[in-house]
C-alpha cells in the first residue's frame, strides 16, 4: 500500500510526518531500553547490617524473595509494574511512532501509557524507603548503586517521550470549529448544589494532601537504632542531607510539587472563569502533571515494603501512611467528578455551536 493509499484509508505511520525527529524519538526509547536491560543487571542498592554482612538489592531478587516467603500478590505487583511493563511501553511507544494505524486509536494508546507510566517507578520508590530508613544509623546502612539510576532515568525517559508522542499525534477526530464562549466562564458555575459538593471535596482534598506529606508514616522501632519517624518531607530532607539530592528532588517534585499543582490546576479550572481556550490549556498542563504525580504510587510501594521490610529494619506505621492513602482516595473522588463535569460542560459548549 502507497503512503497515499493509506492516508485515504485514515492510517499513517506518525514517523512519515515527523521527519528527523522521529529519529531522535527512536533513540530516546532505544536508549530507555539499553538502561531498562542494564538495571536488571546491576543492583539498586547494597544494604549492610551489623554482624549480617552486606546484601545488594535488585528487582529479581525483590520478586524472588517475595515469592519465597509466600508474598505472591506482591511479587506479581512488582513483575507486572516494575520488570514486565517497562518494556511492554517501550514497544508499544515504538508502534504508535512506525506502525501505520488510526490517529483515534493511536491517541488512545498513548493516553492509556502515560496514565500507567508512572506504576513502573514502584521499586524506585521501595529503594528510596531503605535509603531514608538507613539514613545516618550507626548499625544499618545503605548504599544506592547504579541500577536505580539507570532505572529511573529509563522511566522518566520513555515518560517523556510519551508525552512528546502525544502532543505530536493528530487527535483522530473530525475537524471541528473550537467552541469559542462570548465570555468567560467557571467550569462550574450554574452547577447549583454540586459547586458547594466540589469546593468542600478540593477543600478536603488539599488540607489531607498537606496532612499525608507532613505526618510520618514509618518510625524506626529496632533495637540499637535511632528511633527516627519520617514523613514526605522528612524523607527529602534526609536523602539531601546524605548527599543523595537527586533522589531528594525525584521524591519533592513526584510526591509533593506536581501533586500540590494538579489539585491547584483542577481548581483553577473548575472554580475561577475562564475562556474556553484557556481553560482547554490549563486542562492540557493538569492532564499532564497529573501523570506525574505519584503519591498512589509511593502509598503501594509502602504497602509492598510493610511486608518485607521488617527483615531489613523493624518499624512501626504511623499515621501518615494512613493520611496518604485517604488524600490518595479523596484526590481520586474529586479527579472523577471533576472530570464528569468537564465533559459535561465541554458537550453542551459544542451543543451550543449547532
Amino acid at each position: 500500500m502507497t503512503s497515499e493509499e493509506k492516508s485515504v484509508s485514515g492510517k499513517l505511520a506518525l514517523a512519515t510526518s515527523l521527519g528527523w525527529v522521529a529519529f531522535l524519538l527512536t533513540g530516546l526509547l532505544l536508549g530507555a531500553l539499553v538502561c531498562n536491560v542494564l538495571a536488571l543487571i546491576y543492583p539498586f542498592l547494597e544494604f549492610s547490617a551489623a554482624f549480617q554482612g552486606k546484601e545488594f538489592y535488585s528487582i529479581p531478587l525483590t520478586i524472588s524473595l517475595m515469592w519465597d516467603f509466600g508474598l505472591y500478590a506482591a511479587a506479581i505487583l512488582v513483575v507486572a509494574f516494575s520488570l514486565t511493563f517497562p518494556f511492554v511501553k517501550l514497544a508499544m511507544l515504538l508502534a504508535t511512532l512506525w506502525v501505520p494505524m488510526r490517529n483515534g486509536l493511536r491517541r488512545r494508546m498513548l493516553v492509556s501509557l502515560r496514565n500507567l507510566g508512572r506504576w513502573s517507578l514502584l521499586d524506585v520508590f521501595i529503594v528510596l524507603t531503605i535509603l531514608v530508613l538507613a539514613d545516618d544509623q550507626i548499625f544499618v546502612g545503605a548504599v544506592p548503586k547504579v541500577g536505580v539510576t539507570l532505572f529511573l532515568v529509563a522511566i522518566c525517559t520513555s515518560m517523556l517521550t510519551c508525552e512528546i508522542l502525544d502532543s505530536l499525534s493528530p487527535d483522530g477526530t473530525e475537524s471541528a470549529p473550537a467552541p469559542v464562549l462570548s465570555s468567560r466562564k467557571s467550569l462550574y458555575s450554574g452547577s447549583g448544589w454540586s459547586f458547594g459538593l466540589m469546593l468542600l471535596l478540593f477543600l478536603v482534598t488539599i488540607v489531607s494532601l498537606f496532612a499525608a506529606i507532613g505526618l510520618p508514616y514509618f518510625h524506626i522501632s529496632q533495637f540499637l537504632l535511632k528511633h527516627k519517624a519520617y514523613s514526605v518531607i522528612e524523607s527529602v530532607m534526609a536523602l539531601a542531607e546524605s548527599g543523595s539530592v537527586a533522589f531528594a528532588a525525584t521524591i519533592l517534585v513526584f510526591l509533593v510539587i506536581f501533586p500540590i499543582a494538579r489539585i491547584g490546576l483542577m481548581a483553577l479550572e473548575g472554580f475561577v472563569p475562564l475562556s474556553t481556550d484557556t481553560r482547554s490549556r490549563v486542562g492540557w498542563w493538569s492532564e499532564i502533571i497529573g501523570a506525574w504525580s505519584m503519591l498512589d504510587v509511593f502509598v503501594l510501594a509502602l504497602l509492598l515494603f510493610m511486608v518485607e521490610g521488617d527483615r531489613l529494619i523493624a518499624f512501626e506505621v504511623r499515621g501518615g501512611l494512613y493520611m496518604l492513602i485517604i488524600s490518595v482516595g479523596f484526590y481520586y473522588l474529586t479527579l472523577f467528578l471533576h472530570t464528569a463535569r468537564v465533559r459535561q460542560v465541554s458537550r453542551g459548549e459544542m451543543k451550543a455551536l449547532i
